[in-house]
């Protein structure tokens, strides 16, 4: 990885392999690097790293509530990770800046700053009666969310069956690592699979939205202006999915996405950015 590398184009599974390489890995513990394989295989080795946002490592490790090992210990393995790639200029950030423990995971959460302005709209609306936050996404990108989701459930799943039967023609179960590894996989498909289906029935297309008032509303633009440097940005609010903040695409979820929906050209708002605070001015919505 170099530093002049287009970070659009970076998947966490080459990045993490060229971590573990690196001398950054050094001083892991002994269970951090499979720690750190099982993250990025749940988020699929091709993901494109930079896309990687705080609340997906989040749900990364609410889900290891359910198993055997903690959510805290994957701490240490996915911040150097993460710091490591920032650093080497893989990524534009590092979302473990702003990433919490999980409740009921055996660590305090920090208590978030009340902002003395609009800093966090109203909390997105949820979807059914399970409070699910709705996904908002392009039709093409649903598209390629469901025929992703049908791949898994015929070919990924036939593939590793395939595995599972060829690993326990070998003999004896408790010593046969092919059979592990199959295994392994298998519980890592079958939680991705739940979770692309959960993304499939919140997701709501932003081209059929419809907007309630002349505000900044998602699929809609806005100009921002910066009001200590006086510098005006043009976004896209977007959802998490397809949010490219270096393309102009911002998420409805991130802290700028959330300050600045419902709020209508001349209005103000405070954003805190793991850089301090930033305030804007709307200055035209879409």
């Amino acid at each position: 990885m170099t530093t002049q590398q287009s970070t659009e184009n970076v998947r966490i599974g080459e990045l993490r392999d060229e971590f573990l390489r690196s001398d950054a890995a050094k001083g892991l513990a002994p269970d951090d690097p499979a720690r750190l394989r099982k993250f990025v295989a749940w988020c699929g080795t091709t993901t494109n790293a930079a896309s990687l946002q705080p609340y997906k490592i989040e749900e990364f490790l609410h889900q290891q509530l359910n198993t055997s090992i903690p959510p805290r210990t994957y701490m240490p393995g996915l911040k150097a990770f993460f710091a490591w790639a920032f650093k080497s200029g893989a990524i534009a950030s590092d979302p473990m800046k702003t990433v919490r423990l999980p409740r009921g995971s055996g660590a305090a959460r920090k208590t978030p700053t009340t902002p003395t302005h609009a800093s966090h709209s109203a909390t997105p609306p949820k979807a059914g009666g399970r409070d699910q936050e709705i996904l908002y996404v392009s039709r093409d990108r649903l598209e390629v969310m469901k025929a992703d989701l049908e791949r898994m459930r015929t070919e990924e799943r036939d593939r590793i069956s395939h595995m599972l039967h060829e690993a326990i023609k070998d003999g004896d179960l408790s010593e046969n690592a092919g059979y592990d590894d199959a295994k392994m996989q298998q519980g890592l498909l079958e939680a991705h699979i739940r979770e692309v289906e959960s993304k499939v029935r919140s997701a709501q297309i932003i081209e059929d939205q419809v907007a309630s008032g002349p505000g900044v509303s998602v699929g809609g633009k806005v100009t921002l202006e910066e009001l200590e440097s006086g510098d005006h940005i043009d976004y896209v609010v977007v959802g998490p999915e397809e949010a490219n903040p270096r393309g102009g695409k911002i998420s409805d979820r991130s802290p700028v996405g959330r300050a600045v929906l419902g709020k209508t050209p001349g209005d103000e708002v405070e954003v805190t950015t793991p850089g301090g605070s930033v305030r804007y001015r709307i200055v035209s919505v879409g």
